[in-house]
């Protein structure tokens, strides 16, 4: 891929002021703008302190240069031209002005001096040794806070710790990230079971005080610190003012500065430093003192002050980045779940004593991309276009990193299992610790042609499949022509009962002809039915008449559903950060459209319906499977659009609904106000009894509204700055609606979105002997509301052990029983894998509690 690197005017070295042209400086006049906006009013009317001297104040001076990786500019760019320029260049103000401390976070851009430029980068490590140098942060980069899922914000910290710790011997313990649009309600517990016990950050403040306790969802607390006057502040005209209007409403007389030129870095400037000069003896000025971020928090921690205390998420900042640039947001969800998958059975295989290896340099380097790209500007999609083709390279390399290191996986665990029997054996893992009866799908190739194929269980029992596509030969076009020789056939069937984090083996038996089955599944082009759901289509629309729930015996829509709404989107400015809806252009489908049924199986059933909206084309194909309780939509579009959002809605029967979303590491109430907030994989709304509920699950999408009773999911938008075509083109997603009885606490809604982004995978094996037996599983969790996000080696190559990551979702104190893959020591860790106390000596069961929901990492050896 070409290098497009955006050059600019630059003033002096140790001046940099590095704003990119007037259009730029004024999408940063709107960010400070807009920043200011989302800060909340205080809670209740402060009285006025008294007068002070500014003498008595001092301001805490912490040189900073906030580098945006990626925005306005490419990596590259900040590799060769950002990050060196202002390292050297703080080098030099450091020279000049003795004892002048800096700050700079992301291990990312560390990591990139170090190999692009090791002489700066041995300058920067005799700095962080002589303590003028302070890294923080201890994160890979300034991530988004609410997309990335819990496991990803674990990596951030694993990894940037880490590397903080081998490179300097420096245990960060300032969380920083000034410029994140949001702070999900599990980030105080996350940061503290990284090791980190204060927090430096801008936007979603909450009212006009500087400093104040952050307690998360667990009731972990942070201290938690706004900088005045921004994380940008230039020191050439003073701070009296800005001091004194702080001490308005924050009861200290000691203020953290971050001063500095930043985005596209700078550092302090030469201003910076002669107004140092010029005001640090001034008798009416505050005082100046060069500070280290955590010796600063550690004296106002001191301070006998009553902080505030703020127990809640600290959202919500420009919604539109919820949406905006889809397809890195689908790329970013896709790498986190094959990682993940890749890191379990690369464990297992090692586990299983098959080989003494794991893939430590591809998931490491795989791991690195996925969290560089969800540096907030990126995942956001606030950057402009030439990034995104950059970051898709990037995507590409992780993805073949993964893959290699999962198929490598699954390929050593299928040599061990006895496979002797009738046919071909198919291995179906399942990377879920619960047991699981899903739809698999599995592309069979066969060294001889043959008329048919059925699916017998392990106990010789055919079940029902279903040929998706049929190929002769290489080269011949696919069909599902049963009638003629099969070479190579896409075959779908219903896993049943695949165990916790293990594998069944199914057999593929050659048969005269294709086989015919009965099922509970039965189409038609107005609708869709199972033994669990009745799906109504209206013929002229499309839309959803009915999704009539045959267990509860209760209808679930209130209305016309799954109805895409074309809305005018015309924010005043910032249209990749801002939502600016106003009428509803077209419900798509009012104006009549395609309805087709277009596949009619005793495994699955698709009604297609098709839509057209100006210039954009949209394809849903409208699922339902044999035996699953939930109606799932593929969706295709061609989307052309500026200025317009669509949103998928749904009308929910439900009597005075709460609305639950998923947050990193648990689930979040909100208010049902219609605003526009983040989820990952799933949001559910239940009635105010509790008697039953509708949950969305989606693979890809984060930006949701949920109004009264009708929830809708952001589909597409068409943004037209700092990216004028961002999103135009071809798009594929895919959610479900899964009605159930009870809350989603009983519904384990949760279970089900991780069971739509994590499908069952299906191994064609060889016919062998084996030590391991056809169905196994290596590891159960014995709770439902004990979710486990990871099981990996412990990092580092010559690392023995491996790690298990829990957390509880329902907020109840639990005692849980981890059935292991065999006897291992157990310790309990951190989320940097530091060991601390044993919880079990040898053993192959382990007990372990968790508090209302708590976060847990063990160490298995």
């Amino acid at each position: 891929m070409d290098k497009i690197i955006i050059r600019r005017i630059q003033g002096n070295c140790a001046g940099r002021n590095f704003w990119p042209g007037l259009l730029s400086g004024l999408v940063l006049f709107s960010f400070l703008f807009s920043c200011l906006a989302v800060r909340l009013p205080a809670q209740e009317k402060k009285k006025e302190p008294p007068k002070v001297n500014p003498r008595e104040l001092t301001a805490s001076l912490i040189g900073h240069a906030h580098i945006d990786l990626s925005w306005l500019w490419l990596w590259e760019e900040s590799v060769h031209e950002v990050g060196p320029m202002t390292f050297w260049g703080t080098l030099r103000q450091m020279a000049r002005l003795p004892g002048l401390t800096f700050a700079q976070s992301q291990a990312a851009i560390y990591e990139a001096m170090e190999q692009k430029y090791p002489d700066l980068f041995q300058e920067i490590k005799k700095k962080v040794k002589e303590g003028t140098w302070i890294p923080v942060g201890g994160m890979w980069v300034e991530p988004d806070l609410n997309m990335p899922d819990g496991e990803s914000l674990a990596r951030q910290l694993l990894y940037g710790k880490r590397y903080f710790l081998d490179k300097f011997g420096v245990d960060v313990r300032v969380g920083w990230n000034p410029d994140s649009f949001g702070h999900n309600w599990q980030l105080p517990q996350i940061l503290k079971k990284a090791g980190l016990d204060y927090y430096v950050f801008e936007r979603c403040a909450p009212g006009n005080t500087a400093a104040f306790w952050w307690e998360g969802q667990d009731g972990s607390r942070l201290l938690a610190y706004v900088p005045p006057g921004w994380y940008l502040v230039n020191l050439k005209n003073g701070v009296r003012d800005l001091l004194l209007k702080t001490y308005q409403n924050t009861p200290i007389k000691d203020f953290m500065l971050l001063y500095g030129a930043g985005d596209h870095g700078g550092g302090p400037r030469d201003s910076d430093v002669e107004a140092i000069l010029k005001f640090r003896n001034d008798p009416n000025h505050p005082r100046f003192e060069f500070v280290n971020p955590e010796n600063y928090f550690r004296k106002i921690e001191k301070l006998r002050v009553d902080y505030p205390l703020v127990r809640r998420e600290l959202n919500f900042a420009f919604p539109g980045c919820y949406t905006t640039q889809v397809e890195t947001k689908k790329f970013n969800r896709r790498l986190e779940n094959l990682l993940l998958e890749a890191e379990k059975f690369s464990s297992l295989a090692r586990l299983t004593g098959a080989r003494d290896y794991y893939p430590d340099r591809d998931l490491d380097e795989a791991w690195k991309i996925v969290l560089r790209n969800q540096f907030h500007d990126i995942l956001d999609g606030s950057s402009i276009g030439p990034v995104y083709e950059e970051v898709m390279g990037y995507y590409r390399e992780a993805e073949g990193r993964g893959r290699r290191a999962l198929d490598f996986s699954l390929e050593t665990i299928s040599n061990l299992i006895d496979t002797r029997g009738e046919g071909w054996p198919l291995v179906v893992y399942n990377s879920l610790p619960w047991e699981r009866s899903e739809p698999v799908e599995v592309e069979l190739m066969f060294p001889r042609p043959v008329q048919g194929i059925k699916i017998l269980d392990i106990a010789g029992t055919e079940i029902p499949s279903q040929v998706v596509s049929v190929e002769k030969i290489k080269g011949e076009e696919p069909t599902t022509d049963c009638d003629k020789s099969w070479r190579k056939v896409l075959l779908l069937f219903i896993a049943k009962d695949v165990p916790s984090l293990g594998y069944k083996t199914f057999r593929a038996v050659e048969a005269k002809s294709a086989p015919k089955y009965k099922t509970s599944l039965s189409a038609s082009k107005s609708g869709l039915e199972n033994e669990f759901i009745r799906l109504e289509l209206d013929q002229k629309t499309g839309w959803w008449k009915s999704l009539y729930d045959k267990k509860l015996g209760r209808e679930f829509l209130a209305g016309a559903g799954n109805v895409l709404e074309a809305i005018a989107d015309e924010p005043p400015n910032m249209s990749a950060w801002e939502i600016g809806l106003k009428d509803t252009l077209e419900r798509l489908g009012e104006k009549g459209t395609s309805v087709e049924l277009v596949e009619k199986g005793p495994v699955r059933a698709t009604i297609r319906v098709r839509h057209q909206f100006r210039n954009s084309e949209f394809v849903q194909d409208v699922q339902l499977y044999a035996g699953l309780p939930r109606v799932d939509i593929r969706m295709w579009l061609d989307w052309q659009e500026r200025n317009v959002m669509v949103k998928a809605a749904f009308p929910v029967a439900l009597e005075k609904p709460a609305a639950t979303f998923e947050i990193p590491f648990g689930a979040i109430n909100r208010p049902a106000d219609g605003t526009e907030v983040p989820a990952i994989k799933w949001i559910d709304l239940s009635d105010g009894q509790g008697q039953a509920g509708l949950s969305l699950l989606n693979d890809s999408h984060y930006g949701f509204d949920v109004k009264d009773n009708v929830m809708r999911m952001s589909v597409i938008r068409g943004a037209t700055y700092p990216d004028p075509e961002a999103d135009r083109g071809s798009h594929e997603l895919a959610y479900s609606l899964y009605p159930h009885g009870g809350t989603w606490k009983e519904g384990l809604s949760f279970r089900r979105a991780m069971e739509f982004n994590s499908p069952l995978r299906a191994h064609q094996a060889m016919i062998h002997h084996g030590t391991l037996e056809p169905v196994k599983s290596f590891l159960r969790v014995s709770r439902a509301n004990v979710v486990l996000t990871a099981f990996k080696k412990e990092t580092g190559y010559g690392s023995p052990g491996f790690v298990l990551r829990l957390y509880e979702i329902f907020g109840q104190e639990t005692e849980v029983k981890l059935e292991l893959p065999k006897e291992m020591e157990v310790y309990e860790s951190d989320l940097i894998e530091r060991p601390g106390p044993q919880l079990s000596p040898k053993t192959a069961t382990v007990n372990c509690k968790l508090k209302p929901y708590e976060i847990k990492t063990v160490v298995l050896r």
